[in-house]
């Protein structure tokens, strides 16, 4: 295990691998404070060495590619998809959010905090966190207009033609199927932005109801 921490920069990181020769983590969370003195969940990465690894954090020469947000390493993506992973996904993870989040709140009430905000890496992880009561400081209108051109007739399900791995039809009810398309590039083709700036929160204690996905 190592404890990364920055007093100048009010950042810390904890990683723990089963071995030093492992290229992802059983266990990676970083967290910062925010502009407004809050805390920030700026990544948590969970894999279970028990279950296969796919190198999407990296490209195909080995270097690596920020957690498949530059070169995407398409093979390595291809049999993540089929074993039924999410983008930015590499191995199946531990389902130990739950607890974490109720470990981060405490941590957070007696730092006098009163907020924990997060960046969703990819579209799946805006649904999950939705899930487990975060709200929107901004992308809300970004999560609604993917939900309403995913319906049946609209600009992104008529962009799922079964032209990749990425794109099939069937996608468009699916959380997974949705996020891996956009992840290849759906957005950018139809509307010409990324997703991106989508920012979301929590009030310790409290639980948000929000639902941005629907079939």
């Amino acid at each position: 295990m190592k404890i990364f921490s920055d007093s100048s920069v009010d950042f810390v990181k904890i990683e723990i691998k089963s071995d030093f020769k492992q290229k992802d983590w059983v266990f990676l969370l970083e967290l910062a404070d925010t502009v407004y003195h809050q805390i920030e969940l700026s990544l948590i990465v969970t894999g279970d060495p028990a279950f296969p690894f796919f190198d999407v954090f990296s490209d195909k020469f080995g270097h690596r590619n920020y957690f498949a947000t530059m070169v995407r390493n398409i093979p390595a993506e291809t049999k993540a998809l089929k074993a039924g992973l999410f983008p930015h996904q590499a191995r199946k993870g531990l389902n130990i959010f739950d607890e974490l989040l109720e470990r981060l709140e405490k941590f957070a009430l007696e730092m006098g905090k009163h907020l924990i905000e997060t960046d969703p890496l990819a579209y799946n992880n805006a649904i999950f966190y939705e899930k487990k009561g975060f709200g929107y400081i901004n992308g809300k209108n970004l999560m609604k207009d993917i939900d309403r051109e995913f319906q049946p007739g609209g600009t992104l399900y008529n962009s799922l033609d079964n032209s990749s791995i990425f794109r099939q039809k069937k996608f468009w009810k699916s959380l997974r199927g949705r996020s891996w398309s956009i992840h290849d590039g759906i957005l950018e083709e139809n509307f010409g932005k990324m997703f991106d700036n989508v920012k979301m929160y929590k009030p310790i204690g409290k639980t948000l109801s929000v639902n941005t996905f629907n079939t």
